[in-house]
């Protein structure tokens, strides 16, 4: 169970990484061609090692039955396109500061999918944390504009840029109930490479139509090499990481581990963009950590405080 831990929290951690590196791209390009470019990129990357495991004496990790491949179309969906969309979209509209603390709401976000779609119990601690996660929330939307600092990539906050990066907290929320649902069932890698493939096809269309005259040569080189690491780091290696461990942990106390995204996030702004930790920052910041710690009952002392392992 440790290692499962371990591993989620490396992915959350790799996810938050690349926050500010997803910012500082879509300065130079349209953010449908840069989530275009990083599916395509870790789908190559992968493809030597996933396709020739479908042609040995022994086929695997080709989902076997319509639900896996439904569970699979649905998280390329929503955890990979949709989260990608929402989120470029709308750090166009907020800084990547405020994009993480909105972006750690998502354990209470898993917690209510997982209720919902997969039947996990949510208990009341877990609906006191929804509350608190949502008090959160409009401690930001309601504050003063809070923008980045001396970075020519930071931007003020606005509550569509706020709007857009909670709908990419709803699309990662149900990416955790969909891998719930293939973990252990499909092995980690195929799930990795087929999403991304997937992605890249679903969203080809839309990325062609927004290109609006995008040249390569636009993107700094340090840029592009930053952006390949941070794509295969979070397209890759934490998708592998996420569908390891939560083979063995519920959907619902994953989402636990989400909280590590946004302090990955807010640590690697302040360093690569420049953006300043403001009051209402900490203040919304606050109440979604307590949000977090009630939700999963993390507050609770004794044995009971984290469920037994599924």
């Amino acid at each position: 169970m440790r290692t499962a831990y371990l591993q989620l929290s490396l992915s959350m951690i790799l996810v938050g990484l690349s926050v500010p590196v997803s910012k500082a791209m879509i300065a130079h390009a349209p953010p449908l061609v840069a989530s275009e470019i990083r599916f395509a990129l870790v789908a190559l990357a992968l493809a030597p090692v996933a396709v020739p495991a479908w042609f040995g004496r022994k086929p695997s990790g080709v989902p076997a039955s319509a639900a896996d491949w439904a569970s699979l179309g649905l998280l390329a969906l929503f955890g990979m396109v949709l989260f990608n969309v929402f989120l470029l979209y709308g750090l166009q509209g907020t800084s990547a500061i405020t994009a993480g603390i909105l972006t750690s709401t998502i354990p209470a976000m898993t917690a209510l999918c997982a209720a919902l779609i997969l039947g996990e119990r949510m208990t009341r601690a877990g609906g006191a944390g929804i509350v608190l996660a949502v008090a959160g929330i409009a401690a930001i939307n309601l504050a003063p504009a809070a923008g980045g600092g001396a970075h020519a990539g930071a931007s003020a906050d606005t509550l569509l840029g706020n709007a857009l990066v909670f709908g990419a907290v709803v699309s990662e929320a149900l990416y955790g109930v969909f891998a719930r649902r293939l973990g252990g069932r499909v092995a980690p890698l195929q799930v990795t490479f087929l999403a991304n493939l997937a992605s890249a096809a679903l969203l080809l269309p839309l990325a062609w139509a927004t290109a609006d005259g995008f040249s390569a040569g636009d993107v700094p080189g340090w840029l592009w090499l930053l952006f390949a690491v941070s794509s295969l780091g979070n397209g890759a290696l934490a998708v592998f990481l996420w569908m390891r461990g939560v083979a063995h942990v519920p959907a619902g106390r994953a989402g636990l581990f989400t909280g590590l995204l946004p302090v990955a996030a807010m640590l690697a702004a302040v360093a690569l963009l420049g953006e300043r930790f403001t009051a209402a920052h900490g203040i919304g910041l606050a109440c979604v950590l307590l949000a977090i710690a009630v939700g999963t009952g993390m507050l609770r002392r004794g044995p009971s405080a984290i469920p037994p392992p599924a």
